[in-house]
């Protein structure tokens, strides 16, 4: 297997709850590195209502090294107030760049501060970690990476908990050096259709491999009883998708795409949001077919291509539900922490935040989802309180 393409020829599974068995999952080649990035003041952030600015910045640093290493794909998981990746060892020079920059655009537009670091898969093995790489089939358009083998854990605790080096945030570059192209954020909040919407983490504490992983599937099938199939759950649904006009809003996107341009590009590209927008709403709400793209479907391939549920060696999902639902899943999870089985995690609120990644509107278009004020963010927090218990 050229190893380059490595991820790009992998198979992938159809069921999320095989993310459970690593027979469907493939060693990280020996010359690939993994990408970590992490904003250190986002439970802060967040609590000061910069919740969009926080998940723009972690959708960036996918955007950007995905730009930068295209045609190329890549695993990757956006987790909220960070993203973490893979690339071959190739692309370092390229994905240092994007990351370098983007700590840079975190910084001057966003007044946040984020840590980016690569480590190499040789010191991940070196401590008695490996990485695992699967692939989840979301839709005809999204396979989605997932992650096993407690490297992704090993390289993010050390990235955040100075163990390993982060990137030398005082490098010399340019907001203009980083392509950001294709990353939008238009929609607003997507109330969720049965009154709540929570962001839960749910970490196992299995004594082994094997352990975790029959806790990990007590957990989904759980989580499928109680809340039913993705299509009653999923945070995103076609009829709660609005496009927003509001300028505060649709300034997280402008200050990422404009960044370093004039005032006059600036305005101009606020107008030409707005103009897309009610372009994009014409053409949905009457279904019609243009350059191709049949737009009468683009909301029910949005709903299709977002990652409301994935897996990093921790499960995390976005899911709407009621509150007896969630309460009966705390209780569950209770249950399961007094055993000492696992840590979890979980933020309520009533919608869910979606930022959109755009390679064509023709199908290939990402959409990543998390909870609306606070989310996975205030989730981790909760789970990390636990783990400190």
């Amino acid at each position: 297997m050229d190893s380059a393409n490595f991820y790009s020829n992998l198979n992938a599974f159809a069921d999320f709850a095989d993310v459970t068995d690593q027979d469907k999952f493939w060693t990280l080649p020996d010359d690939w590195s993994v990408v970590v990035a992490d904003i250190t003041n986002s439970t802060d952030a967040v609590g000061k209502g910069a919740m969009k600015a926080v998940n723009i910045i972690g959708v960036s640093v996918i955007t950007s090294i995905r730009n930068a290493v295209a045609p190329l794909d890549i695993p990757y998981i956006f987790g909220g107030d960070g993203a973490t990746l893979c690339i071959p060892n190739k692309f370092i020079t390229e994905t240092r760049r994007a990351l370098l920059v983007t700590h840079e655009l975190a910084r001057q537009q966003f007044q946040l501060e984020l840590r980016v670091g690569i480590v190499g898969i040789e010191q991940i093995r070196a401590a008695g970690k490996d990485i695992l790489i699967g692939k989840h089939t979301l839709s005809e358009h999204y396979d989605q990476a997932a992650f096993a083998g407690g490297g992704i854990e090993f390289a993010e605790d050390g990235i955040k908990n100075g163990g390993l080096s982060c990137l030398d945030s005082g490098a010399d570059v340019s907001t203009q050096d980083a392509n950001y192209e294709g990353l939008e954020c238009r929609w607003n909040k997507v109330p969720s259709k049965h009154g709540e919407t929570i962001a839960v983490i749910i970490k196992a504490n299995g004594e082994n491999d094997a352990e975790s992983t029959k806790i990990y599937q007590e957990v989904l099938k759980k989580l499928d009883s109680l809340y039913g199939q993705d299509e009653k759950c999923r945070p995103v649904h076609s009829s709660g998708l609005r496009m927003t006009y509001n300028k505060e809003l649709l300034s997280h996107e402008a200050r990422v795409r404009t960044a370093g341009l004039t005032q006059e590009n600036i305005r101009r590209y606020y107008g030409q949001i707005r103009w897309k927008n009610l372009l994009g709403w014409f053409l949905m709400f009457f279904r019609i077919k243009a350059a191709g793209i049949q737009w009468g479907d683009y909301k029910k391939d949005l709903v299709t291509n977002t990652d409301f549920k994935k897996f990093d060696g921790t499960l995390r999902q976005v899911i709407s539900g009621n509150s007896q639902q969630r309460q009966d899943l705390e209780t569950f999870l209770s249950s399961l922490h007094k055993q000492g089985k696992c840590n979890f995690g979980i933020h309520v609120s009533d919608a869910a935040l979606v930022t959109c990644m755009i390679d064509n509107r023709a199908g290939e278009h990402y959409h990543f989802v998390d909870g609306a004020d606070g989310g996975y963010t205030i989730a981790a927090e909760a789970m990390k309180q636990q783990m400190a218990e």
